[in-house]
């Protein structure tokens, strides 16, 4: 899946311009513009039971203790990957 923007909104930091919409990757200047990047599809999210198939296929242990603490962090560093 290409998770990569189609289009960013941009305009000048510290101005009262309306935002304005391109599809070529603008400049990475944080210090002028400000950018957001827009998407065509929201990153895909995985089930409780998907997890615990992850979890068993890389440990080898079964999800027998703190269950929620497992799938809890697991979606945390899920969310902290979709920021970037």
């Amino acid at each position: 899946m290409n998770n990569e923007p189609v289009a960013w909104m941009w305009r000048m930091k510290d101005s009262d311009n309306k935002w304005e919409l391109i599809f070529n990757k603008p400049i990475n200047d944080d210090q002028f513009f400000e950018t957001i990047p827009l998407y065509t599809h929201p990153a895909k999210t995985l089930t409780d039971e998907e997890i615990h198939q992850i979890f068993r296929d890389e440990s080898g242990f079964e999800i027998d203790t703190c269950p929620i603490a497992i799938l809890d962090f697991a979606r945390a560093i899920l969310r902290k990957a979709q920021e970037k």
